[in-house]
């Protein structure tokens, strides 16, 4: 396993571009002088990743400029990597689909046209910036060219497209290269990313990164055995989720997150002792427990901010973050990706909900001596239950942790109970207030029926049918009352 910076190294930017039209997209790159863009809210690994050092990022904006037929209709945004998504976001709700100049979005992240004296000021110092910048991992004479040659890729090629810069702070490039191999008479050409590798006599060997079947996943990685799990997780979330021992260049075991290359499909490494999680993200403060669940490699969703427009507030949104091997960060997980760690983040939920006895049963409160009955693996009783239409019904209840509350009609509930399925009920039944206590009051003593969850007085209903009661109930004893004693006659 190579040895990788720390992820604190990696600052790049992306480059947005809106035309006349109010269209924003993300740049990956000019083909014949016309700008090749992508969906910047979509997970992919063709944007253009720009050094955000300040020099380097002239340079090549200067280069991409020149390469355009038209620039003049395009106005261009530079934003950072890890937040290109939320700013994408801000830009698109924007109510206005013209660009207004002055306003604090566009102000903050515009890249405005080089000047013709900066673009050749910027064109001399090119070559000699890498090798005079101290944050670059790798000296640009220490190159074999020799390698980039033999693969059939250009110096120039991988120096105008922002490769080499890649290349010198030790990543791995995100763009691809045609490459051309030629062993023993036999030829073999395909799209790869490049990387530089530190040879035995102090050289730099440039190493080629080709596309790979993904269906085809190796079966150990570095030492690692690589589960069926582990290469489910690799393929659809393309992270494996946990650290594994894996064994470096130099002989030695260690932790490491592995994920998958987006584009390559290749497998890459990242040591848990050099991973690195910001304290805040998008108005996010992590957790103890979050951070540690990311530095074990998890996906966590968390509540993120919107940065929100002049005299509005920002708004809340859940996203799901992981930390990736490849990109040697934290990485927003949007599409597909992205929808499984929010099932996934939803179904924990029901299952933690579901750890407690419940404390409603439809809409009945559960007394506590039913949960107590309930948490002990028993059967309550539940009257005062309503159907849709109105109609009275009860039953029978059992729980269980991490379950939903299992419901049984009477005659159910007499089969599970004659197959020991279940245990005899307790006859206390789910009711609220006046029913679950025992206690009456004046305006409810002639109800019959159990009261409804929160009900302090009879309904229109109830009470009609205790005015009847109360009335039957005086009627009658007026006809007693009015009856002619029977004589029991004089004895003699």
């Amino acid at each position: 396993m190579d040895e990788q910076p720390d992820s604190s190294q990696q600052l790049m930017d992306i480059l947005l571009v809106m035309d006349e039209k109010g269209t924003l997209q993300a740049v990956s790159g000019v083909k014949d002088g016309e700008l090749q863009t992508r969906n910047p809210l979509e997970d992919n690994n063709d944007l253009l990743r720009v050094d955000r050092q300040g020099d380097m990022f002239s340079n090549f904006f200067s280069n991409l400029w020149n390469q355009l037929k038209d620039p003049t209709r395009f106005h261009f945004f530079r934003v950072p990597e890890e937040e290109v998504q939320r700013v994408a976001a801000d830009f698109q709700q924007r109510e206005s689909q013209s660009v207004k100049v002055g306003e604090p979005l566009i102000t903050q992240y515009e890249v405005k046209p080089p000047e013709q004296e900066q673009q050749q000021t910027q064109a001399g110092q090119q070559q000699q910036q890498p090798g005079q910048d101290p944050q670059y991992k790798y000296r640009l004479e220490d190159i074999d060219w020799n390698s980039l040659a033999a693969i059939g890729v250009q110096k120039e090629q991988i120096e105008n497209n922002g490769m080499l810069d890649q290349m010198l702070r030790g990543f791995q490039t995100d763009k691809t290269v045609r490459v051309h191999f030629h062993f023993e008479g036999i030829s073999h050409s395909n799209d790869s990313q490049l990387s530089l590798k530190p040879g035995m006599d102090g050289k730099l060997t440039v190493c080629s990164h080709g596309i790979l079947d993904p269906e085809k996943m190796q079966k150990q990685f570095f030492g690692y055995d690589i589960t069926d799990t582990d290469r489910q997780m690799l393929r659809q979330t393309g992270n494996m989720g946990h650290p594994a021992t894996v064994t470096n260049r130099t002989g030695e075991q260690v932790e490491a997150l592995v994920s998958r290359n987006q584009k390559t499909n290749e497998l890459v490494a990242f040591p848990l002792s050099k991973i690195k999680i910001p304290a805040e993200k998008n108005g996010h403060k992590f957790t103890p427990d979050e951070t540690a669940k990311l530095k074990q490699g998890e996906a966590v969703v968390c509540q993120f901010l919107t940065r929100p427009k002049d005299g509005e507030q920002p708004k809340l949104y859940p996203a799901p973050v992981q930390f990736s091997a490849v990109k040697m960060q934290l990485e927003f997980l949007f599409g597909e990706r992205g929808k499984l760690a929010m099932d996934a983040y939803k179904e924990n939920l029901k299952q933690t909900a579901n750890q407690e006895v419940p404390k409603t049963f439809r809409k009945q409160e559960l007394t506590e001596k039913s949960r107590l009955e309930l948490e002990a693996g028993g059967t309550v009783k539940v009257s005062g239950l309503v159907d849709k239409k109105g109609r009275s019904y009860h039953g029978y209840i059992t729980w269980k942790p991490g379950e939903k509350p299992g419901f049984m009609f009477p005659k159910d509930y007499k089969t599970a109970l004659e197959e020991g399925r279940v245990k005899p009920a307790v006859e206390n039944e789910i009711q609220v207030a006046v029913n679950s206590e025992g206690k009456t009051v004046e305006a409810t003593k002639n109800l019959k029926e159990a009261l409804q969850s929160a009900q302090q007085r009879p309904t229109g209903e109830q009470k009609q049918q205790q005015d009847r009661k109360q009335e039957q109930k005086e009627e009658k004893k007026q006809e007693q009352s009015d009856k002619p004693k029977r004589s029991r006659g004089v004895r003699r």
